[in-house]
């Protein structure tokens, strides 16, 4: 016989969340900073091969070129953008072979399939 759990209290709760914050999941990673999934967003609508400036990035995602910079780590480690080599001002390429932008495109799909009926 399965015992059936009681819903977590308030401070509960927070302890769990205070968790999570301090060990994420790939996923909290993703979803911790509004301005990363603004981000991600405009890298999804970006056509193959896009080239960005942080400024283009930050005016494409529609996050203060801040955002970016704090962000820009995060987005490289990820394998979502690539550095150009010896351009001036720096730019960073859309990796049209990342494993996660293929991920989130199906994501993305399947939400919106979802939402659609």
């Amino acid at each position: 016989m399965s015992r059936q759990q009681s819903p977590p209290d308030d401070d509960e709760s927070a302890s769990l969340a205070e968790l999570r914050d301090e060990y994420p999941s790939g996923w909290r990673i993703l979803v911790q900073h509004d301005s990363v999934g603004y981000m991600l967003d405009a890298l999804l609508d970006a056509l193959p091969g896009s080239e960005f400036t942080k400024s283009e990035l930050a005016t494409e995602a529609g996050v203060s070129r801040q955002s970016v910079y704090t962000h820009l780590d995060l987005l490289l480690a990820l394998g979502v953008l690539t550095p150009v080599e010896n351009s001036s001002p720096e730019r960073y390429r859309v990796n049209d072979d990342s494993d996660l932008l293929t991920l989130l495109h199906q994501v993305n799909g399947a939400v919106n399939k979802s939402l659609a009926q």
